[in-house]
């Protein structure tokens, strides 16, 4: 019985300081990931916000058409066309052109509706044709369901995202899966892009390219807000963001935070205890 209480004893401290150099290994790992993990979340900030864009644009084409329109040339640079038989709304931005926001765009984007388009509460599907926005390209789906106009006017709407997967000019690429809760909460079709301000709740998991899985969670809301995207700066202007699950890195805290609500282009990544300043800059 002694015996085998030594060798016991033994193999625990041998476990305890295989433990203890694997520890140290990856705080040197913890400190050269660093960079790359907030980069990941910056690609990750910058992917999700071209989903806030698509449904940005295609309220501003519903609030101009009606369900009787054939097809029509406007400020958007797109040519829309409402197959209202079959329920479907095409945004073609063709070979490129910049549209709002001083964005460029092209390809379509592919909206099919139920019941009437622009009656406000029909759901939608959402789909891209070899669309590109600032040499980003989009695919996969986003679903706009469970549309309901509050007491108050704002319209509140579940954002589930499907596969949508953003690949970005170097060849990286980030896809999601989840829903966001979209509160419509300033500007509701008033006709003017610029008022337009949108509160969004809710968590998403991805997958970048490298194989890496995520799971973002909204721990405050985040207001996009459309004024500081018509004057070149990014839409999401607040709201903190939270990584709970991050593939194939230690468990650490991370946080994107979008700023107090000023119109800038920028938003911090902080990775345990160092910050980084992300400055957006489009293409």
């Amino acid at each position: 019985m002694k015996t085998n209480f030594l060798l016991k004893k033994s193999l625990t401290a041998i476990f305890c300081i295989a433990l203890a150099a694997t520890s140290c290994n990856d705080d040197e790992t913890l400190v050269n990931n660093e960079s790359e993990e907030a980069q990941m979340s910056e690609f990750a900030s910058t992917g999700e916000n071209e989903s806030d864009d698509v449904l940005e644009v295609l309220d501003q084409v519903e609030v101009s058409q009606s369900a009787k329109t054939a097809a029509k040339t406007n400020s958007m640079c797109a040519i829309i066309t409402n197959d209202s038989e079959n329920h479907i709304l095409t945004i073609d931005f063709g070979e490129g052109c910049v549209g709002p926001y001083g964005r460029t765009r092209s390809g379509k984007i592919l909206i099919a509706y139920s019941g009437t388009l622009n009656d406000g509460v029909s759901n939608r599907i959402i789909t891209f044709d070899n669309y590109v926005v600032n040499n980003k390209a989009v695919t996969g789906s986003i679903e706009l369901r469970d549309i309901t106009v509050n007491e108050d006017g704002t319209i509140t709407s579940t954002k589930k995202l499907v596969g949508l997967t953003i690949t970005f000019p170097n060849g990286e690429s980030v896809s999601y899966t989840g829903s966001r809760t979209r509160e419509w909460i300033e500007g509701v079709r008033d006709g003017d892009p610029n008022n337009n301000v949108f509160r969004l709740t809710g968590s998403v998991e991805g997958t970048w390219s490298n194989g890496r899985t995520f799971t973002h969670v909204i721990v405050e809301p985040i207001i996009s807000n459309w004024g500081c995207a018509a004057e070149g700066g990014f839409a999401r202007v607040s709201g903190v963001v939270e990584v709970k699950r991050l593939g194939g890195y230690v468990s650490r805290k991370r946080v994107t935070n979008y700023g107090d609500g000023t119109c800038d282009n920028s938003f911090t990544v902080t990775i345990g205890t160092r910050v980084f300043e992300i400055t957006e800059v489009e293409g």
